[in-house]
């Protein structure tokens, strides 16, 4: 039997999601309860489905850094852009890529956002397929096929937006994927608010002294979740697989993938998994990656005091959030020592490391930064990868071949800024 393919693709911004996707494909930005990958499995479920990606990642991420037609099966090609946050309210543009023959183009001003390309004209894009993420490759496709549509849907442009909308996808996932079993019993002694709101997967526990408030919006609980005492966690929240809530609070939004141990006050953040920030500290209106360690009193504003729009830099860019509440972005596999303050604002890259006990003046920093505002050094990549080793290792996983290549890449494609930041220059 012949199915119709859906190819995820990356186009060429998703330097726009940077720091989280220098090590991830744009499709899989976490958002609510859900990565954007996933929600278009979901809605496409009865297609067969290739994400093609950045030659860098492809091998981490089982995905195909160049789509060839042979992998196709003869059917409409449906192209879908990884950066759209696809959702049940989006039901008739999901119902025309289903049916409808093509070519035909769906774009959001300059964006392609999806494409029906017929069985009949597959080999003509040949050569387009395998170039989407590069610079205009997206734009040679919608011109290939010239009739064209405009629609109206969520794309991710910028790192900040999917942390902004947060509250709105925890609760949108929740009607979408959740609601059918909410109201579970849950194990133990916590006190609860608005349990119809709370949905509780197998294996999770929650100790007395603990609260769970779904006043404010629903609570997703995934297998294996642990909620010590003393912990406060307010809705809309989701809380992934096997993450632990110690002492603190968690309010206003926050997704906390698997894996992750939290402690002290987080506020309308997500994490996408395997990091800690175990101790006391404040951590609000962030997004952070995964292997990320905050130490004891790591602290980020998100507010500035004359309560003025927040400007992000990104790759050394000044970009305006339109937002007053703006934390930290902070690459993979990165480090803070006890007692450091971050910015309002501030990007960090990939695997730095970053002590003193003092603020972090700089709006960015770059990957394999080692140090503070006054003391700037480079941190050796064999050094990061034995650290990345050995954080992997503690939880029964490895730091292979293919994620040092990646390692190695992210090093050299951020040597310049990285230079400029240990001389003091600014970028």
């Amino acid at each position: 039997m012949v199915r119709d393919t859906v190819i995820v693709f990356e186009d060429e911004h998703y330097d726009g999601l940077y720091p989280i996707s220098y090590t991830r494909p744009s499709y899989h930005i976490l958002s609510g309860a859900k990565t954007n990958l996933q929600r278009i499995e979901h809605h496409f479920s009865d297609f067969n489905i290739i994400a093609v990606c950045r030659e860098e990642l492809s091998a981490i991420f089982g995905a195909e850094s160049g789509l060839k037609i042979d992998q196709a099966d003869s059917g409409r090609l449906i192209l879908i852009n990884g950066r759209i946050v696809l959702t049940a309210s989006d039901g008739e543009l999901i119902t025309e890529l289903k049916s409808a023959n093509g070519p035909k183009a769906f774009v959001q001003g300059n964006t392609l956002v999806a494409a029906i390309i017929p069985p009949d004209s597959n080999k003509d894009f040949r050569y387009d397929l395998d170039k989407l993420h590069q610079s205009g490759g997206t734009e040679r496709i919608a011109d290939k096929i010239g009739d064209s549509v405009e629609v109206d849907v969520t794309l991710f442009h910028h790192i900040w937006e999917p942390m902004l909308i947060n509250p709105k996808m925890i609760e949108s996932d929740f009607r979408e994927y959740y609601s059918e079993n909410k109201g579970s019993t849950l194990p133990g002694d916590a006190h609860l608010y608005n349990s119809s709101d709370i949905y509780t997967a197998q294996a999770v526990t929650a100790d007395a002294g603990s609260v769970i408030d779904a006043r404010e919006g629903p609570i997703i609980l995934e297998p294996g979740v642990e909620i010590k005492p003393m912990h406060f966690l307010e809705g809309p929240a989701y809380i992934g697989k096997n993450s632990r809530l110690v002492g603190g609070k968690t309010t206003g939004g926050c997704s906390l993938g698997e894996g992750c141990r939290i402690g002290g006050e987080v506020e309308n953040s997500v994490i996408i998994g395997n990091s800690n920030k175990y101790h006391e500290g404040f951590l609000g209106h962030a997004y952070l990656g995964e292997w990320v360690n905050l130490g004891a009193l790591t602290t980020n504003s998100d507010l500035k005091n004359n309560y003025t729009e927040i400007n992000v830099k990104i790759e050394g860019k000044l970009l305006r959030t339109g937002s007053i509440k703006i934390g930290s972005f902070i690459g993979d596999h990165s480090k803070t020592g006890i007692g450091t303050t971050l910015n309002t604002g501030l990007v960090i890259g990939v695997s730095s490391n970053l002590f003193g006990g003092t603020l972090i003046i700089e709006k960015e920093i770059p990957g394999f930064a080692w140090g503070n505002d006054g003391l700037r050094r480079e941190y050796a990549l064999g050094k990061a990868v034995e650290t990345a080793e050995v954080v992997l290792k503690r939880r029964g996983k490895q730091f292979d071949s293919n994620q040092q290549k990646l390692f190695k890449f992210i090093f050299e494609q951020s040597r310049k800024m990285r230079d400029g930041w240990i001389h003091g220059k600014r970028h």
